[in-house]
């Protein structure tokens, strides 16, 4: 993992809905702290946040155990997948208030289709990122397998537990 957050780093992590990507930004951010690194996470599924409140994105700051809230850009919806656009934009806005440490940007669970992959585009553009963790219970099926060959940005494969 040192590798996938070294530096300055602006990590997504993708993965389906339910596989545990809000549970892998906590123990990131745990991690992070114990080495005294600051860390930040963009909650970035209104449906389904790991922190903060539904339908919102929601910014927060890992802190003594937990995420701390730091800011927060409302969307009024829980579906990530019909509003895109208004999701991306918000990302956008908040990531640009992140200038040091690590960035992770737990994204929503829309892996499939067009909706995916524009959404997959529109995170890695918003909020800058240079690194993409893909959760998956598979190393051989990788949601976007396509939009991620061509991203540009280095992604690791995170077998996700079972439970």
């Amino acid at each position: 993992m040192e590798r996938a957050l070294g530096g300055e780093s602006r990590v997504l992590l993708l993965g389906p809905a339910g596989i545990g990507k809000s549970s892998l930004a906590a123990g990131l951010g745990a991690s992070l702290e114990r080495a005294g690194r600051p860390c930040r996470c963009l909650s970035a599924d209104p449906g389904s946040p790991g922190f903060g409140v539904p339908g919102a994105v929601c910014l927060g700051q890992w802190q003594d155990g937990a995420w701390r809230l730091l800011a927060l850009e409302g969307l009024c919806t829980l579906n990530a997948g019909r509003f895109r656009l208004p999701l991306v934009r918000a990302v956008r806005r908040l990531a640009a208030t992140v200038t040091t440490g690590v960035l992770l940007v737990d994204a929503p669970g829309v892996v499939r289709g067009s909706a995916g992959a524009e959404l997959f585009q529109g995170l890695l553009e918003a909020a800058e990122v240079d690194r993409v963790l893909v959760l998956t219970r598979d190393a051989y099926v990788l949601p976007l397998e396509n939009e991620l060959a061509v991203a540009g940005v280095d992604r690791f494969v995170v077998l996700a537990a079972p439970e």
